[in-house]
């Protein structure tokens, strides 16, 4: 080998050192780590927050772990006592506790800084949400808190380590943005159409509906249908005309609650009312009347959100039953009946508040 090719290798293994060097101190550096802490007893919506939150944690580069620790009535002293080794023995960057609150479906977001001493609570609130989702809403707003307290407090993860990848249903989560107050009141306006079994159809019936919101899927509302065309039966000496209205109080329950497409079923009970326009040929005498009768009412239908959370486009179909059935009668003949059942179809524009 000559002089000139061994002092090319040697300035290329140097290359090769010095570029390595680097590389492998940058991968035996340790990742950030942060720990979360569940205080005893804290309820599941507490407990799968904070796993939403460490897969958070992991995708972004720091090491997570999940401790359960006691946590008495002055948190801040509680998680100040514990040592920087909590849990796996390395010291921890940082400490987060979320702690349920007394008023439900609200936490307090606790960070403290192990290196700076400096310490960041937050409030985080899902007033008026389904209790199957409080986690789910409680974690989405907690991550976007918990970025602000690190940008806050400094601390960042290792620049050079890449992001563990997450979950799927992690990374829809972490990077859904955060949901706009639904609506609690909502008041809906449209039309609809009356076909009883074996009586008249009412091609055009005014709706009108106040709902109330109980939670994210539960409802209850009042809803009329009336004031519209009336629907003819006819008989061998005189016809009549017949009008049908509605009202009920119906418990409602919505799915797919923020897609574009939402299925609904509705489950009422409240009155059929009939009136009946009597039309006879002479020499008889005309007997018209209005009839009340107890309804109970099926419905299925679909919403179509036209402003997340504001205005929704409504179709649905019901079926309605009455006891006793009002009947129409000709000289003691059944000529036509209502109620038994009466299929209704409406659609209504919502606007809620």
């Amino acid at each position: 080998m000559t002089l000139r090719a061994l002092a090319g290798a040697v300035s290329l293994l140097i290359t090769l050192v010095a570029r390595t060097i680097p590389a492998l101190a940058a991968a035996a550096a340790p990742l950030p780590r942060v720990v979360l802490v569940r205080s005893s007893g804290a309820p599941a919506s507490v407990s799968e927050a904070l796993v939403r939150l460490r897969g958070e944690l992991v995708a972004a580069g720091f090491e997570a772990d999940v401790i359960d620790l006691p946590l008495g009535a002055d948190v801040r002293a509680s998680l100040e006592r514990q040592s920087p080794q909590t849990g796996t023995g390395r010291s921890a960057t940082a400490l987060v506790a979320v702690v349920a609150s007394g008023e439900p479906g609200t936490v307090e977001l606790w960070v403290i800084d192990r290196v700076t001493g400096k310490t960041v609570i937050r409030r985080v609130n899902a007033p008026g949400v389904d209790p199957a989702r409080v986690a789910e809403i409680l974690a989405v707003r907690a991550v976007e808190l918990l970025r602000a307290s690190f940008l806050e407090l400094a601390i960042t993860p290792a620049a050079d380590t890449a992001p563990v990848p997450a979950a799927p249903a992690v990374q829809r989560w972490a990077t859904a943005p955060l949901e706009e107050r639904d609506w609690t009141w909502a008041l809906e306006a449209g039309g609809g159409t009356a076909v009883a079994v074996g009586g008249p159809w009412n091609a055009f019936l005014a709706v009108a509906r106040v709902e109330r919101a109980l939670g994210l899927r539960t409802c209850v509302r009042l809803a009329f249908a009336g004031l519209g065309t009336t629907g003819r039966v006819n008989a061998t000496n005189g016809s009549g005309d017949v009008s049908q209205t509605v009202m009920l109080a119906e418990l409602l329950v919505r799915f797919r609650r923020g897609h574009r497409l939402e299925p609904l079923i509705s489950l009422g009970a409240g009155a059929l009312r009939v009136n009946v326009d009597a039309q006879e040929l002479t020499p008889y005498q005309p007997i018209g009347g209005v009839r009340w009768a107890v309804a109970g009412d099926l419905g299925l239908g679909v919403r179509v959100p036209l402003r997340r959370h504001r205005f929704e486009l409504d179709a649905e179909a019901h079926v309605l039953l009455a006891q006793p059935f009002p009947t129409v009668e000709y000289f003691g003949n059944e000529i036509a009946r209502t109620g038994h059942p009466t299929v209704l179809g409406t659609v209504t524009f919502l606007g809620g508040i």
